[in-house]
């Protein structure tokens, strides 16, 4: 879309995009500190799959068993996020229909408490 002077029209720039937005449908960065022996120990792993780092973070964040040690934050966290399912439900109880991120948010926190109630024993 142009600005018109008289009868010319003259074609705006579009606007740059930044250093790491070339055309990406992945453009959101997330960092996290690790160890040098933490880092080594993933190295190995991720040598050993022969997948690109991105996608193997992003395999083993979303699709692999996690482990919890209940504390307290954890189960706080937990109640809250499950009082705001319920209310959700309880609004819409149409499971079928749930928002895909509570559906991931419920599913961890079954995930979750299966194993600290359920496998372990």
């Amino acid at each position: 879309m142009g600005k018109y002077y008289g009868n010319v029209e003259v074609k705006t720039k579009k606007p740059k995009k930044k250093k790491n937005e070339h055309n990406r449908y992945r453009n959101v960065i997330k960092n996290f500190r690790v160890t040098p022996k933490e880092r080594d120990l993933i190295e190995a792993r991720l040598a050993v799959t022969g997948m690109k780092s991105s996608t193997f973070f992003i395999q083993s964040c979303l699709y692999q068993k996690i482990l919890v040690k209940g504390n307290i934050r954890t189960f706080s966290v937990m109640k809250d996020t499950l009082r705001d399912l319920t209310e959700k439900i309880d609004r819409n109880p149409d499971l079928t229909r749930l928002d895909p991120i509570d559906a991931e948010r419920l599913k961890t926190i079954l995930e979750i408490t299966n194993y600290l109630f359920g496998e372990r024993r």
